[in-house]
This record gives structure tokens, C-alpha cells and sequence, in this order.
């Protein structure tokens, strides 16, 4: 057999007969013959034929010359039908290498290229890949995964024992460490991957950071000297597995890391949280703070509540204040001007305690989305308001600046106008305080949590700030030799411990835009490992989302990511020293931060073992686990967003030159199996608002399988919040979807069970309830009008890419595509367009819209 096979590129590479068996394996099942052993067989037979042609001529074979054989082999073998699927693959294959190579402005695609689909390349090339000053691309996904993966592990260099003790107490001892031209020319490497500037940037500010914590024991210039000579060189590996982990999709840290490291602003958080007190210059100095966080891609929460109300009298002036409610416009139009530094626009939260003297008017402020447009709004229903509500007693209003109660107000009727507004235009959302604040580990020394990062998920002190990652838990369902789906939980037990690693690494290499933020974010280290993709893994394992088996699989998984995360963070808290907070946390008794620790019945794990554990040796995180909505990064991944069901199984777009279908892989490949895949299926799924639980000819199991957002009862979207913030630290980010003609009392029903359950925050999203919805599900004509004209509807055509796990995509015969003119994913548009009722042309770009849900956080792109 051959050992090596030549690319197209000429590049020489090691022979993979495998590569060939699955080849043929997805022909025979795309033609309803998926059998694993038959295509064994062929494989075979592909192999046989490259020798006795190749062999002879003692030349390697091409890629090219493969696929020729596995053609000619197919066709002599009585697979007629197969080999036209696989000539069709191949001639599509070649239609998305070149649609790869025009959105990457390169002359070929490599391999790093090839694992991911035209869709995410594009939202790559548009928000992440670096750019010379005419806007051309000048670096490419492989080289951008290489500079975040060796800007990442430069933190562990810093705890080499070579150079790193955890109490060294050697304070003063060395020279500050300086940036100078001698350094910017110096080659320092570290094994393969040579650092740029702005890794060597980061070495002097980590440098000066950890001498002055005592923890150096070498002078900056003996530690340069030690890279230079190749003394770290074994961390070459812990670079390629960071690198690893990102390119095949398992895991992917947050848009600013992805954006900033190896790159000129250095900053890795993407949620910040900033306090404002009740005076104009709290006021100023806050929205100045918020204006260098947006500039380098961070997102700011604030509560508002400090503020007094409007029309209060104003001592110093002797006029009246304006509210809280002024400010946020303020704050508004501010994030309008900043752009986030090109990466994404400014995204707020904006939060009003329940007990305000405005609360009425802060939760009709967003009334018919026709303001505030960069805000998410939440109102935080303070400790004793359920005692208020459940006794039906006067609920007091408190001025802030007083602290004396103005007025009273029922507590129903303030629950009913604001359950009534989240049904009218999906906000506010429900902060519970209580719920955020029953197991956060530094309640009694810093005191309660009253502000949350702008899509809810990352519960924050002023000066906190949150780094995320989330692992694509899709990519750890397994098909080993044709069998039946398994679920590969050691390979992510080693995923949870790098990522757990990796996000605690950003802590330290951070570049962060304000020296307050610095120290408060070191002094607590709240990492956020979530999960993205839990609606692909759950189609891929037929569990339903709302069904039992579903909802005990998402509990259970994150049970697991938690635990390892945990066990984790008490391993990096032995060798790096535990977090500054430990002694200021409940930690040190042995208390553990969710709700599932205090149900030992449900215990998959020695919990107790972990709390021990912590005890004696301390922990590095104050928080380990958070579910963000993951807007871009799951869009690269090409998974469904973090633990949202999949929005819709099909999706139609119309343009000018024709229709395109883009397809859930998922359904699309057990369609195929069924025997069912082609024309109808997709425009009777379309028309059917991307569900399949209408049509009659879907088998009822798939039915119970595929359900949509949409399938989904209201109960069962708070259920699975529930199940999964069992076992977080923080919070989740979570579109809770309801019908178009939900009723009021249905959004009320679930804000009350959410709370029941022990949810600390929940958003509703009533579908149609935000004015001008960009995406919607399935078809974007009228049902009947396309009923009238099926007859004169063209045949598809699939342009899917099998090389990844992306949406299939399928365009009418008709539509003309000429020299890659035409766009071929979907029109992605801001959310923020969203929000406004209209798409504006400078927000054409890849935001917080996806194929897997209409809107994940409205502002959030993480």
C-alpha cells in the first residue's frame, strides 16, 4: 500500500485508506445503502486498483487519481447509483473549495481551512482574521488559531518552577521589566511557534505582574535569556493542544480572545460589569470606563438602581434629577458611537431593582422596541419581594438615595405589567436575587450580586470581569464503524480540563482596559466554561429535548463538565497558589457554589470528596462553569448555540437569482437513511415554519426526535434551563421560545416555574413579539401562495460541504451563480437590526443571528 498520497497543492502526505472507506460509506448512505462493511469492501477494491496502475509506474498517486478509482470501482462494481452521488459530491467539493478561496482572498484552501464551512470562514474573515490598513485580509485561519494558542500558553510559562514559586517573597527584588527595541527585534520562540510583538508585549506585562505578586524568581532579563536558549520549550505541546482544540471544533474560547490575543488590544474577557453611584461624576467616569471596554470588544452591565428617581430634588443644584432612565439613553447613544473597535457593536445590560421609585416606567422604556437599542433590560426582583407577592401585601418603594419608602405598589400588579411587556417585546428579563445570590461563594464578604454581564449568563461585582469558552459537546457524539451513536465522555473529561486550564491562563494574560478591573477580576478569577451544540448532540443521539431521557442527558452532562472543571481548578490551585478571595469566600468551609450540591440524592461524583479537597488545597476559580449563548463562536464551530434546541430544520432564503435551502446536518443525514431526503421534504418543511410535526409521512419516532424551538412547550425550555443550572456556578444564557399566539399568562406561568425550579434569571422570546424579525423559521413566503405554485418549482440542488458537520445547502436547478458572486449562506444580520425593525447596509455582518435560533442574546456575541 502506499504511504503517501500528493495533494492537490503538490504537498506529499501520508496515505489514509480510511479517509476512502468513509468516503464511499456517506455515498452508500446519501443513496439509502449505509452499510459500513460494504464499504469496507470497496475501499478495498479502490486501494487494489491505485496499486496495479500506480505500482506499475512507481509514482504516487494523486488526489485526483483516487477519486478516479473510487468512481471507476463503484461503477464495475454495480453502484451506479452511488457513484453518482459521489461525482456530485466531488463536483460540489470543488464548487466550495473555490467559495473558500475567494472569502479567504487565497490562492488555496489548507487543511485547517477544510474544517470549517464556508459559513464560518466567512464570519472569520469578516470579525477575526487580521487585516492590513486597506481592509485585505492578511492572515488566515490557521496562523490566527496559532497566535491565540501561543498567546494562551504563555501564562503557563510563568508558572514554570524553573522561574515561578508560589511564595517566593522577593519583593523588589528585580527590575521592572521593560518593552524595548532590543526585545521587539529579539527571535524568542517557543518550540515551533515564534511569538510576535504583541506576545512579547504580554511577557513584559506578566512579568511585571507576577515579580510584584513575589512570584519571580529570576530577573526579566535571565528569564528572556531562558526562552531565547529554548528553556520552555516544552510547552510547544500545550500550544498545539490549545491550537488542536479549536481548529477540529471541540472548543472555542470567546470572541475578544479569539480577536485580541496575539493582536494589539490583548483583552481575553468578553463581560464586564461596572458600578455606578448617585452623582454625576459615578455617572461620567462609568460611561468613560464602558467606552474603552467597548473599543476592545467587551460587553458592560450595570445596575442603575443606585440613581435616585426622576423629579427627586437635587441639593446641590436645587433642580430636580432626571432618573435613571436619562443615563441609559445616555449610555445608549454613547454605544452607538463606539464600534467595539471594528470587532462588534457595544452590547449593555441594563438592570432596575424591583423596589425603585421608576420601575413601572423602566419596564415600559423598551415598549414596541422603539428604544435603547444597544440595551438588554432586566428587572431584579429584590430578596423579600415573593413575601410581598405571596402575601398579597403592599410592596414598598424605596428612594436610594433616602433610603425611605415614597410609595407602595402591589406586587402582583408590578409582576403582571412586567410579564405583560416580556410578552409584548421580550423584555425585560427576570433577575432573581435571591436565586443569584443562594450560592454565591462571596456573598458574605463583598455582600449580594445585583448585576449581571448584558445577556444575563455571568453574575458580576462592579470591576469583575468574565472570561468564556464553551466546548462543542456535538463533536464528542461518535459513529465508530458504522454503528450507532455513542457518546465519547473521556474525550470530554481531557476537553474540560484543558479548557478549564486555558480559561484560567486568559485570567492571567489578559490585557485589561482598566487597572480596577484588573484587580477585581484577579482577586475573585471567574472563569465561564459552557457547553455549545447540546441540540446537534441531542438530534445525533435521538433524545428528545423535551422528553425525560433529553432533560436527565443535559443534567448529566453538566454534572460532568462541572466536576471535571472543579477537580480541575483544585489541581491548578496546587501549582499556581489558590484564588486571593479563598479566605473572603464560603470555599474554605466546603461549600460549593450550585444548587446541586446540596442534592445528594442526584450526585453522579464524589462531591464530597471535592469539597475536601477544597479545603485543603484551595481552589483557582471563584466560578468554573457559565452558559453563554455562544452567537459567533458556534457559528465557527458550525454546531447548534449553546443549549438552545435547534431553531428550525430547514431554512429557505430567497434572492435574486433563486431559492436556497439550508438544511439541519442532522436531519438532513437521517432523512437520507429513511429514505426521504429530497425536494418535497425540504420546501414541505419549510413551508411548515422548519418543523416536521405536521407532516404524516415522518415517522413518529423522528417526529419525538427532531422537535424544533418552536415544538418545544414553554415548560420544557424552563425544564432544561433548570436541569443545566443545577449543576452551573453562574448563570445561563438561555432563549426561552414561545409561540406567536402565547398567551400573557403562558409568560407568566414560566417566569413562576423558573423561579420554582431555581433558575436565577430568565428571558422569554414570543416569536414575532420583536418588530421587524430579520430570520424566521422555514419558508419566507405565504404558505398558500407557495401551495398554489408548487407544480412550477425547480428541482434542488445540494451544494453541501461533507467535509464538515455544517447545515447542508441546497439551491433551486434555476439559480444562476457566476464567478462566486452570489452569497451562499444566509443574509446574517445584526441583531441589533433586529431590534431596530429594519436591516441598515453597514449591518450586513455576521452577529448574533444564526441558523439555529432566530435570536440567541440579542446583543451578545460571544
Amino acid at each position: 500500500m502506499f504511504r503517501f498520497i500528493v495533494k492537490r497543492n503538490g504537498q506529499k502526505v501520508p496515505f489514509d485508506s480510511a479517509k476512502i472507506v468513509d468516503a464511499i460509506f456517506k455515498a452508500l448512505q446519501a443513496s439509502g445503502e449505509g452499510d459500513w462493511s460494504k464499504a469496507e469492501t470497496l475501499g478495498a477494491a479502490v486501494i487494489q486498483r491505485l496499486e496495479a496502475v500506480h505500482g506499475k509506474k512507481k509514482e504516487l498517486p494523486t488526489v485526483e487519481d483516487m477519486q478516479d478509482a473510487v468512481e471507476s470501482t463503484l461503477i464495475e462494481n454495480g453502484f451506479a447509483k452511488v457513484a453518482k452521488a459521489y461525482i456530485l459530491y466531488r463536483q460540489h467539493r470543488a464548487e466550495v473549495r473555490t467559495e473558500k478561496q475567494q472569502v479567504l482572498q487565497k490562492n488555496d484552501v489548507d487543511d485547517v481551512d477544510k474544517q470549517f464551512d464556508t459559513n464560518a470562514l466567512r464570519v472569520l474573515a469578516s470579525r477575526y482574521l487580521r487585516k492590513d490598513d486597506t481592509g485585505k485580509i492578511i492572515e488566515d485561519p490557521k496562523h490566527l488559531f496559532i497566535r491565540v494558542a501561543l498567546h494562551t500558553t504563555l501564562a503557563s510559562i510563568f508558572y514554570d518552577p524553573k522561574v515561578f514559586a508560589k511564595n517566593s517573597k522577593k519583593k523588589g527584588a528585580h527590575a521592572p521589566a521593560l518593552w524595548d527595541a532590543k526585545l521587539a527585534a529579539k527571535k524568542l520562540a517557543v518550540g515551533q511557534y515564534e511569538l510576535n510583538e504583541f506576545h512579547k508585549e504580554a511577557l513584559v506585562r506578566m512579568y511585571n505582574t507576577f515579580d510584584a505578586q513575589e512570584k519571580m524568581t529570576v530577573s526579566f532579563a535571565e528569564f528572556i535569556s531562558m526562552m531565547g536558549k529554548g528553556a520552555f520549550d516544552a510547552y510547544e505541546k500545550e500550544v498545539t493542544e490549545y491550537y488542536s482544540a479549536m481548529t477540529s471544533r471541540t472548543f472555542l474560547p470567546n470572541t475578544p480572545a479569539l480577536a485580541n490575543f496575539g493582536n494589539v488590544f490583548g483583552m481575553g474577557s468578553a463581560c464586564f460589569v461596572l458600578g455606578i453611584d448617585d452623582s454625576i461624576s459615578s455617572i461620567m467616569e462609568t460611561l468613560s470606563s464602558a467606552a474603552t471596554i467597548f473599543q476592545s470588544g467587551g460587553g458592560v452591565g450595570y445596575n442603575f438602581s443606585h440613581l435616585r428617581p426622576e423629579g427627586d430634588f437635587v441639593r446641590t443644584t436645587g433642580g430636580v434629577a432626571s432618573g435613571p432612565l436619562s443615563f441609559m439613553r445616555l449610555y445608549d447613544t454613547m454605544t452607538d458611537v463606539i464600534k467595539q473597535g471594528g470587532i462588534r457593536r457595544g452590547a449593555n445590560m441594563g438592570i432596575l431593582n424591583s423596589n425603585h421609585p421608576d420601575i413601572l416606567k423602566f419596564i415600559k422604556v423598551k415598549e414596541g422596541n422603539k428604544g435603547l437599542h444597544n440595551f438588554n433590560i432586566s428587572v431584579l426582583l429584590t430578596e423579600d419581594f415573593w413575601d410581598y407577592y405571596k402575601s398579597k401585601k403592599p410592596y414598598p418603594l424605596i428612594n436610594p438615595h433616602t433610603g425611605k419608602v415614597v410609595d407602595y405598589i402591589d406586587p402582583r400588579a408590578l409582576f403582571d405589567a412586567l410579564v405583560y411587556q416580556a410578552w409584548e417585546s421580550a423584555e425585560p428579563g427576570v433577575i432573581f436575587a435571591d436565586r443569584s445570590n443562594e450560592f454565591n461563594p462571596f456573598y458574605k464578604h463583598l455582600g449580594p450580586i445585583e448585576t449581571t454581564n448584558p445577556c444575563g449568563e455571568v453574575l458580576l461585582y462592579p470591576n469583575e470581569s468574565c472570561n468564556l469558552g464553551s466546548i462543542n459537546v456535538w463533536s464528542f457524539v461518535k459513529h465508530r464503524n458504522g454503528s450507532g451513536p455513542v457518546f465519547d465522555w473521556d474525550g470530554l473529561a481531557q476537553t474540560v480540563v484543558m479548557a478549564t486550564r486555558f480559561l484560567d491562563n486568559v485570567t492571567d494574560v489578559s490585557k485589561y482596559p482598566l487597572p480596577e478591573i484588573e484587580k477585581m477580576t484577579r482577586y475573585t478569577r471567574k472563569i465561564g466554561l459552557g457547553v455549545m451544540g447540546v441540540g446537534d448532540a441531542l438530534y445525533e443521539m435521538e433524545l428528545p429535548y423535551n422528553g425525560k431521557a433529553g432533560i436527565d442527558f443535559m443534567e448529566q452532562l453538566m454534572e460532568f463538565v462541572n466536576y471535571h472543571s472543579k477537580v480541575t481548578s483544585i489541581e491548578l490551585a496546587k501549582k499556581r497558589g489558590s484564588l486571593p478571595a479563598y479566605k473572603d469566600s464560603f470555599y474554605k468551609d466546603g461549600i460549593l457554589p450550585f444548587a446541586g450540591y446540596a442534592d445528594k440524592k442526584s450526585w453522579h461524583f464524589d462531591w464530597k470528596k471535592v469539597s475536601d479537597d477544597i479545603k485543603k488545597y484551595g481552589i483557582r476559580n471563584g466560578y468554573t462553569t457559565v452558559i453563554a449563548p455562544t452567537g459567533s463562536i458556534s457559528m465557527i464551530a458550525g454546531c447548534s448555540s449553546g443549549i438552545e434546541p435547534v431553531y428550525s430544520l430547514v431554512f429557505e432564503k430567497r434572492v435574486a437569482v433563486g431559492n436556497f435551502y439550508y438544511v439541519d446536518p442532522v436531519f438532513e443525514a437521517r432523512m437520507q437513511r429513511e429514505g426521504l431526503m429530497g425536494d418535497d421534504l425540504l420546501k414541505d418543511v419549510s413551508r411548515s415554519h422548519g418543523s416536521v410535526a405536521s407532516l404524516s409521512y415522518i415517522p413518529p419516532k423522528d417526529k419525538k426526535t427532531f422537535v424544533t424551538a418552536h415544538d418545544i412547550m414553554p415548560k420544557d425550555h424552563i425544564h432544561a434551563l433548570a436541569a443545566f443550572q443545577k449543576w452551573v456556578d453562574s448563570s445561563i444564557s438561555k432563549t426561552n421560545n414561545f409561540p406567536a399566539d402565547a398567551t400573557v399568562d403562558d409568560v407568566k406561568n414560566a417566569y413562576l416555574l423558573a423561579y420554582e425550579l431555581g433558575c436565577k434569571d430568565v428571558t422569554v422570546y414570543r416569536d414575532g413579539s420583536i418588530a421587524g424579525q430579520v430570520l424566521v423559521s422555514g419558508s419566507q413566503d405565504d404558505t398558500a401562495k407557495k401551495q398554489k405554485t408548487k407544480e412550477k418549482e425547480p428541482p434542488l440542488v445540494s451544494l453541501k460541504d461533507e467535509k464538515t458537520k455544517g447545515m447542508g445547502v441546497y439551491k433551486e436547478a434555476s439559480a444562476n451563480i457566476q464567478d462566486g458572486s452570489l452569497d451562499m449562506s444566509p443574509t446574517l444580520v445584526s441583531s441589533q437590526a433586529v431590534i431596530e425593525g429594519g436591516v441598515k447596509e453597514d449591518d450586513r455582518t455576521e452577529d448574533g443571528v444564526d441558523f439555529n435560533g432566530a435570536v440567541k442574546c440579542k446583543l451578545c456575541n460571544l
